[in-house]
Protein backbone atom coordinates (compact mmCIF):
# COMPACT_ATOMS: atom_id res chain seq x y z
CA UNK A 1 0.00 0.00 0.00
CA UNK A 2 1.25 3.48 -0.89
CA UNK A 3 0.24 6.59 1.01
CA UNK A 4 1.17 10.25 0.53
CA UNK A 5 1.39 12.43 3.64
CA UNK A 6 0.92 16.14 2.98
CA UNK A 7 -0.42 19.07 4.98
CA UNK A 8 -0.83 22.84 5.31
CA UNK A 9 -2.12 23.55 1.83
CA UNK A 10 -3.56 26.90 3.01
CA UNK A 11 -5.77 27.14 -0.06
CA UNK A 12 -6.71 30.79 -0.59
CA UNK A 13 -3.61 32.23 1.01
CA UNK A 14 -1.81 35.21 -0.46
CA UNK A 15 1.93 35.91 -0.34
CA UNK A 16 2.07 39.41 1.08
CA UNK A 17 -0.66 40.84 -1.21
CA UNK A 18 -0.03 38.59 -4.21
CA UNK A 19 -2.31 35.75 -5.24
CA UNK A 20 -0.99 32.18 -4.93
CA UNK A 21 -3.91 30.60 -6.75
CA UNK A 22 -1.92 29.47 -9.79
CA UNK A 23 0.95 28.13 -7.67
CA UNK A 24 -1.51 26.20 -5.50
CA UNK A 25 -3.28 24.85 -8.57
CA UNK A 26 0.08 23.76 -10.00
CA UNK A 27 0.85 21.91 -6.76
CA UNK A 28 -2.50 20.12 -6.72
CA UNK A 29 -2.05 19.10 -10.37
CA UNK A 30 1.45 17.84 -9.63
CA UNK A 31 0.17 15.89 -6.62
CA UNK A 32 -2.46 14.21 -8.77
CA UNK A 33 0.22 13.28 -11.30
CA UNK A 34 2.28 11.66 -8.53
CA UNK A 35 -0.74 9.67 -7.37
CA UNK A 36 -1.22 8.30 -10.88
CA UNK A 37 2.46 7.68 -11.71
CA UNK A 38 3.33 6.03 -8.39
CA UNK A 39 0.13 4.08 -7.82
CA UNK A 40 -0.75 5.90 -4.59
CA UNK A 41 -3.74 4.44 -2.73
CA UNK A 42 -4.37 7.10 -0.08
CA UNK A 43 -3.56 10.81 0.34
CA UNK A 44 -3.52 12.11 3.93
CA UNK A 45 -3.90 15.88 4.44
CA UNK A 46 -2.93 16.73 8.03
CA UNK A 47 -4.81 19.99 8.47
CA UNK A 48 -4.87 23.64 7.38
CA UNK A 49 -6.58 22.72 4.16
CA UNK A 50 -7.79 26.31 3.79
CA UNK A 51 -6.02 29.44 5.00
CA UNK A 52 -9.11 30.93 6.64
CA UNK A 53 -12.03 29.52 8.58
CA UNK A 54 -14.35 31.27 6.10
CA UNK A 55 -12.62 30.66 2.75
CA UNK A 56 -13.28 32.75 -0.33
CA UNK A 57 -15.34 31.30 -3.17
CA UNK A 58 -12.25 30.92 -5.38
CA UNK A 59 -10.51 28.92 -2.65
CA UNK A 60 -13.48 26.57 -2.30
CA UNK A 61 -13.56 26.05 -6.06
CA UNK A 62 -9.82 25.34 -6.17
CA UNK A 63 -10.03 22.75 -3.39
CA UNK A 64 -12.97 21.11 -5.13
CA UNK A 65 -10.92 20.94 -8.34
CA UNK A 66 -7.91 19.52 -6.48
CA UNK A 67 -9.88 16.80 -4.70
CA UNK A 68 -11.53 15.81 -7.97
CA UNK A 69 -8.08 15.50 -9.50
CA UNK A 70 -6.81 13.23 -6.74
CA UNK A 71 -9.86 10.98 -7.01
CA UNK A 72 -9.59 10.81 -10.79
CA UNK A 73 -5.93 9.83 -10.40
CA UNK A 74 -6.98 6.88 -8.27
CA UNK A 75 -6.41 7.88 -4.63
CA UNK A 76 -8.77 7.96 -1.68
CA UNK A 77 -8.35 11.15 0.38
CA UNK A 78 -8.40 11.46 4.19
CA UNK A 79 -8.17 14.95 5.67
CA UNK A 80 -8.55 16.76 8.97
CA UNK A 81 -9.11 20.47 9.65
CA UNK A 82 -6.27 22.49 11.15
CA UNK A 83 -6.27 25.60 13.30
CA UNK A 84 -6.82 27.77 10.20
CA UNK A 85 -9.91 25.80 9.20
CA UNK A 86 -13.43 25.77 10.55
CA UNK A 87 -14.14 22.18 11.58
CA UNK A 88 -17.89 22.58 11.05
CA UNK A 89 -17.58 24.21 7.65
CA UNK A 90 -14.99 21.81 6.31
CA UNK A 91 -16.94 18.89 7.77
CA UNK A 92 -20.17 19.80 5.97
CA UNK A 93 -21.41 16.81 3.99
CA UNK A 94 -18.65 14.54 5.33
CA UNK A 95 -20.84 11.43 5.25
CA UNK A 96 -21.79 12.07 1.62
CA UNK A 97 -18.21 12.93 0.64
CA UNK A 98 -17.01 9.64 2.11
CA UNK A 99 -19.22 7.82 -0.40
CA UNK A 100 -17.16 9.49 -3.11
CA UNK A 101 -13.81 8.61 -1.58
CA UNK A 102 -13.04 11.83 0.33
CA UNK A 103 -13.06 11.16 4.08
CA UNK A 104 -13.23 14.28 6.25
CA UNK A 105 -12.52 13.79 9.96
CA UNK A 106 -13.79 17.04 11.42
CA UNK A 107 -15.76 16.03 14.53
CA UNK A 108 -13.97 17.82 17.37
CA UNK A 109 -16.69 17.13 19.95
CA UNK A 110 -16.40 13.33 20.18
CA UNK A 111 -13.63 10.76 20.41
CA UNK A 112 -12.04 9.77 17.08
CA UNK A 113 -13.34 6.47 15.73
CA UNK A 114 -10.67 4.31 14.04
CA UNK A 115 -11.12 4.16 10.27
CA UNK A 116 -9.89 1.05 8.46
CA UNK A 117 -8.59 1.73 4.97
CA UNK A 118 -8.20 -1.29 2.69
CA UNK A 119 -6.48 -1.53 -0.67
CA UNK A 120 -4.87 -4.35 -2.63
CA UNK A 121 -5.26 -6.85 0.17
CA UNK A 122 -3.54 -4.58 2.71
CA UNK A 123 -5.13 -2.44 5.41
CA UNK A 124 -4.24 0.32 7.87
CA UNK A 125 -6.17 1.85 10.74
CA UNK A 126 -6.26 5.65 10.97
CA UNK A 127 -6.86 7.62 14.15
CA UNK A 128 -7.51 11.03 12.58
CA UNK A 129 -7.80 13.85 15.13
CA UNK A 130 -8.95 17.28 13.92
CA UNK A 131 -7.32 20.34 15.46
CA UNK A 132 -8.76 20.73 18.96
CA UNK A 133 -9.25 24.23 20.32
CA UNK A 134 -8.82 23.69 24.09
CA UNK A 135 -11.70 26.10 24.79
CA UNK A 136 -13.96 24.84 22.02
CA UNK A 137 -14.00 21.14 22.86
CA UNK A 138 -15.05 19.18 25.96
CA UNK A 139 -12.85 19.76 29.00
CA UNK A 140 -9.96 17.35 29.50
CA UNK A 141 -10.58 14.36 31.73
CA UNK A 142 -9.59 14.83 35.39
CA UNK A 143 -6.43 13.29 36.76
CA UNK A 144 -6.54 9.90 38.45
CA UNK A 145 -7.00 11.64 41.82
CA UNK A 146 -9.99 13.57 40.49
CA UNK A 147 -8.16 16.90 40.15
CA UNK A 148 -9.15 19.01 37.17
CA UNK A 149 -6.63 19.35 34.34
CA UNK A 150 -6.07 22.68 32.64
CA UNK A 151 -7.45 23.34 29.17
CA UNK A 152 -4.31 23.03 27.08
CA UNK A 153 -3.86 21.63 23.61
CA UNK A 154 -1.72 18.83 24.98
CA UNK A 155 -4.38 17.70 27.46
CA UNK A 156 -7.32 17.65 25.03
CA UNK A 157 -5.21 16.06 22.28
CA UNK A 158 -3.87 13.38 24.64
CA UNK A 159 -7.43 12.50 25.68
CA UNK A 160 -8.53 12.19 22.05
CA UNK A 161 -5.53 10.10 20.99
CA UNK A 162 -5.87 7.82 24.02
CA UNK A 163 -9.58 7.33 23.34
CA UNK A 164 -8.98 6.50 19.68
CA UNK A 165 -6.16 4.12 20.55
CA UNK A 166 -8.41 2.31 23.04
CA UNK A 167 -10.96 1.64 20.29
CA UNK A 168 -8.49 -0.19 18.07
CA UNK A 169 -9.32 -3.87 17.63
CA UNK A 170 -6.42 -5.47 19.46
CA UNK A 171 -7.71 -8.89 18.51
CA UNK A 172 -7.17 -8.07 14.83
CA UNK A 173 -4.00 -5.94 14.79
CA UNK A 174 -3.31 -3.89 11.67
CA UNK A 175 -0.73 -1.14 11.06
CA UNK A 176 -1.83 2.15 12.59
CA UNK A 177 -1.47 5.80 11.59
CA UNK A 178 -2.28 8.79 13.77
CA UNK A 179 -3.08 12.03 11.92
CA UNK A 180 -2.90 15.22 13.98
CA UNK A 181 -2.40 18.97 13.67
CA UNK A 182 -0.20 20.17 16.51
CA UNK A 183 3.07 21.76 17.57
CA UNK A 184 5.15 18.88 18.93
CA UNK A 185 7.85 19.94 21.38
CA UNK A 186 11.29 19.96 19.82
CA UNK A 187 10.10 20.77 16.31
CA UNK A 188 11.27 23.86 14.41
CA UNK A 189 8.73 26.45 13.31
CA UNK A 190 8.75 29.11 10.59
CA UNK A 191 7.48 32.70 10.67
CA UNK A 192 4.25 31.88 8.89
CA UNK A 193 2.81 29.48 11.47
CA UNK A 194 0.23 31.18 13.59
CA UNK A 195 0.80 30.46 17.28
CA UNK A 196 -1.98 28.49 18.92
CA UNK A 197 -1.41 30.21 22.24
CA UNK A 198 1.30 31.91 24.22
CA UNK A 199 3.65 30.80 26.96
CA UNK A 200 4.30 27.37 25.48
CA UNK A 201 0.83 25.98 26.26
CA UNK A 202 0.37 25.06 22.58
CA UNK A 203 3.22 22.51 22.73
CA UNK A 204 2.47 18.81 23.00
CA UNK A 205 4.69 16.03 24.27
CA UNK A 206 5.76 13.63 21.49
CA UNK A 207 5.26 10.76 23.95
CA UNK A 208 1.47 11.01 23.62
CA UNK A 209 1.76 9.52 20.11
CA UNK A 210 3.60 6.40 21.28
CA UNK A 211 2.64 3.07 19.76
CA UNK A 212 1.58 4.12 16.25
CA UNK A 213 3.32 2.74 13.18
CA UNK A 214 3.33 6.24 11.68
CA UNK A 215 2.39 9.72 12.94
CA UNK A 216 1.36 12.15 10.16
CA UNK A 217 1.65 15.69 11.50
CA UNK A 218 0.53 19.06 10.21
CA UNK A 219 0.87 22.67 11.42
CA UNK A 220 4.60 23.39 10.99
CA UNK A 221 5.67 24.35 7.50
CA UNK A 222 9.19 22.92 7.61
CA UNK A 223 9.37 19.22 6.67
CA UNK A 224 11.05 17.45 9.57
CA UNK A 225 11.28 14.23 11.49
CA UNK A 226 10.59 14.12 15.20
CA UNK A 227 13.26 12.40 17.25
CA UNK A 228 15.05 11.43 14.07
CA UNK A 229 12.33 8.91 13.22
CA UNK A 230 11.03 8.43 9.68
CA UNK A 231 7.80 7.20 11.26
CA UNK A 232 7.03 10.47 13.10
CA UNK A 233 7.14 13.55 10.91
CA UNK A 234 5.79 16.80 9.53
CA UNK A 235 5.41 16.85 5.77
CA UNK A 236 5.54 20.66 5.74
CA UNK A 237 3.62 23.05 3.51
CA UNK A 238 3.75 22.59 -0.28
CA UNK A 239 4.73 26.22 -0.97
CA UNK A 240 6.69 28.92 0.89
CA UNK A 241 4.31 31.12 2.86
CA UNK A 242 6.89 33.45 4.45
CA UNK A 243 10.41 34.66 3.74
CA UNK A 244 11.78 32.33 6.41
CA UNK A 245 10.72 29.28 4.38
CA UNK A 246 13.86 28.90 2.27
CA UNK A 247 13.91 25.12 2.81
CA UNK A 248 12.92 22.70 0.01
CA UNK A 249 9.26 21.71 -0.13
CA UNK A 250 8.10 18.11 -0.41
CA UNK A 251 5.51 15.47 0.40
CA UNK A 252 6.21 12.08 2.00
CA UNK A 253 5.53 8.79 0.21
CA UNK A 254 4.92 5.93 2.64
CA UNK A 255 4.86 2.22 1.93
CA UNK A 256 2.99 -0.21 4.20
CA UNK A 257 2.49 -3.92 4.29
CA UNK A 258 0.80 -6.18 6.84
CA UNK A 259 3.69 -5.69 9.27
CA UNK A 260 3.67 -1.89 9.20
CA UNK A 261 5.75 0.85 7.64
CA UNK A 262 8.32 -0.52 5.20
CA UNK A 263 9.64 2.60 3.50
CA UNK A 264 9.54 6.41 3.32
CA UNK A 265 10.54 8.55 0.34
CA UNK A 266 10.62 12.32 0.08
CA UNK A 267 9.10 13.67 -3.14
CA UNK A 268 10.44 17.18 -3.88
CA UNK A 269 7.76 19.59 -5.09
CA UNK A 270 8.96 21.17 -8.36
CA UNK A 271 6.39 23.98 -8.54
CA UNK A 272 5.97 27.23 -6.62
CA UNK A 273 8.02 30.40 -6.43
CA UNK A 274 11.04 30.33 -4.06
CA UNK A 275 11.81 33.18 -1.66
CA UNK A 276 14.88 35.27 -0.95
CA UNK A 277 15.79 38.24 1.25
CA UNK A 278 18.38 40.60 -0.23
CA UNK A 279 20.31 43.15 1.84
CA UNK A 280 22.23 46.17 0.56
CA UNK A 281 21.79 49.71 -0.68
CA UNK A 282 19.16 50.22 -3.33
CA UNK A 283 21.80 50.81 -6.00
CA UNK A 284 23.62 47.63 -4.98
CA UNK A 285 20.47 45.56 -5.24
CA UNK A 286 19.63 47.06 -8.61
CA UNK A 287 23.13 46.74 -10.06
CA UNK A 288 24.67 43.50 -8.78
CA UNK A 289 24.48 40.90 -11.57
CA UNK A 290 24.84 38.12 -8.99
CA UNK A 291 21.20 38.77 -8.11
CA UNK A 292 20.03 37.82 -11.60
CA UNK A 293 19.29 34.31 -10.30
CA UNK A 294 16.55 35.75 -8.09
CA UNK A 295 14.47 37.32 -10.84
CA UNK A 296 11.81 34.59 -10.51
CA UNK A 297 11.79 34.64 -6.67
CA UNK A 298 9.55 36.38 -4.20
CA UNK A 299 11.96 39.10 -3.06
CA UNK A 300 12.20 40.94 0.25
CA UNK A 301 14.58 43.90 0.24
CA UNK A 302 16.44 45.13 3.30
CA UNK A 303 17.85 48.51 2.34
CA UNK A 304 20.95 49.79 4.14
CA UNK A 305 20.74 53.30 2.65
CA UNK A 306 21.23 56.03 5.24
CA UNK A 307 18.39 58.05 3.72
CA UNK A 308 14.94 57.11 2.47
CA UNK A 309 15.08 56.42 -1.26
CA UNK A 310 12.72 57.75 -3.91
CA UNK A 311 10.20 55.17 -5.12
CA UNK A 312 12.32 52.21 -3.99
CA UNK A 313 9.68 49.53 -4.50
CA UNK A 314 8.87 50.67 -8.03
CA UNK A 315 12.56 50.66 -8.91
CA UNK A 316 13.08 47.24 -7.34
CA UNK A 317 10.14 45.77 -9.23
CA UNK A 318 11.60 47.02 -12.49
CA UNK A 319 14.38 44.50 -11.89
CA UNK A 320 12.68 41.96 -9.60
CA UNK A 321 9.08 41.56 -10.86
CA UNK A 322 8.08 39.68 -7.71
CA UNK A 323 9.50 42.04 -5.08
CA UNK A 324 6.79 42.29 -2.43
CA UNK A 325 8.44 43.42 0.81
CA UNK A 326 10.77 46.29 1.69
CA UNK A 327 12.27 47.53 4.95
CA UNK A 328 15.11 49.81 5.90
CA UNK A 329 17.92 48.35 8.01
CA UNK A 330 19.06 51.00 10.50
CA UNK A 331 22.80 50.26 10.33
CA UNK A 332 23.42 51.89 6.96
CA UNK A 333 27.04 50.80 6.98
CA UNK A 334 27.05 47.46 5.18
CA UNK A 335 30.12 46.82 3.02
CA UNK A 336 28.04 45.43 0.22
CA UNK A 337 24.98 43.41 -0.71
CA UNK A 338 24.28 40.11 0.99
CA UNK A 339 21.65 37.42 1.04
CA UNK A 340 20.03 36.67 4.40
CA UNK A 341 17.46 34.12 5.49
CA UNK A 342 15.14 36.27 7.55
CA UNK A 343 14.11 39.83 8.30
CA UNK A 344 16.75 42.08 9.75
CA UNK A 345 16.44 45.38 11.56
CA UNK A 346 13.41 47.48 12.27
CA UNK A 347 10.56 47.93 9.84
CA UNK A 348 10.06 51.38 8.35
CA UNK A 349 6.72 51.63 10.11
CA UNK A 350 8.42 51.04 13.48
CA UNK A 351 10.59 54.17 13.21
CA UNK A 352 9.44 57.55 14.55
CA UNK A 353 7.08 59.06 12.02
CA UNK A 354 8.75 62.48 12.22
CA UNK A 355 12.13 60.98 11.30
CA UNK A 356 10.77 59.17 8.27
CA UNK A 357 9.00 62.29 6.95
CA UNK A 358 12.01 64.53 7.53
CA UNK A 359 14.39 62.09 5.83
CA UNK A 360 12.03 61.76 2.88
CA UNK A 361 11.77 65.53 2.43
CA UNK A 362 15.54 65.95 2.69
CA UNK A 363 16.15 63.26 0.06
CA UNK A 364 13.44 64.59 -2.24
CA UNK A 365 14.45 68.26 -2.09
CA UNK A 366 18.20 68.00 -1.49
CA UNK A 367 18.25 70.03 1.74
CA UNK A 368 17.11 69.72 5.33
CA UNK A 369 13.58 70.98 6.22
CA UNK A 370 13.42 74.40 7.83
CA UNK A 371 12.37 74.94 11.44
CA UNK A 372 8.95 76.14 10.33
CA UNK A 373 8.50 73.01 8.22
CA UNK A 374 9.50 70.82 11.17
CA UNK A 375 6.92 72.61 13.32
CA UNK A 376 4.25 72.15 10.66
CA UNK A 377 5.02 68.39 10.44
CA UNK A 378 4.88 68.00 14.22
CA UNK A 379 1.54 69.84 14.36
CA UNK A 380 0.08 67.73 11.56
CA UNK A 381 1.16 64.46 13.21
CA UNK A 382 -0.21 65.64 16.54
CA UNK A 383 -3.58 66.46 15.01
CA UNK A 384 -3.67 63.10 13.23
CA UNK A 385 -2.91 61.15 16.41
CA UNK A 386 -5.51 63.15 18.33
CA UNK A 387 -8.12 62.26 15.70
CA UNK A 388 -7.22 58.57 15.97
CA UNK A 389 -7.49 58.63 19.77
CA UNK A 390 -10.80 60.49 19.74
Amino acid sequence: MRIIHTSDWHIGRRFERESLEEDQRAFLNWLSSQVEERGVDLVIVAGDVYDRSLPAEDAVALLDEGLNGLRAAGAVVALIPGNHDSARRIGFGAVRQALGGVHVFADDQHVPIPWIFRSGGEQVALIAVPFLDPYGVPAPHPDADGAARTRTHEHVLADAVDAGRALLDLANPVPTICVAHAYVSGAEESESERALSIGGTDRVDPALFAGFDYVALGHLHRPQRIGGSDAFAYSGSPLPYSFSEIHPKSVRLLEFDANGLTGVDTLPIPVGRPVVTLTGTLEELLGDKAHDRYLDHWVAARLTDRTVQTQPMERLRARFPHAVNLRYVPTGDADGPAVTTGPAGAALEERPKQDVILEFLAELRGHEPTDSERTLIDDALGSAMAAVDA
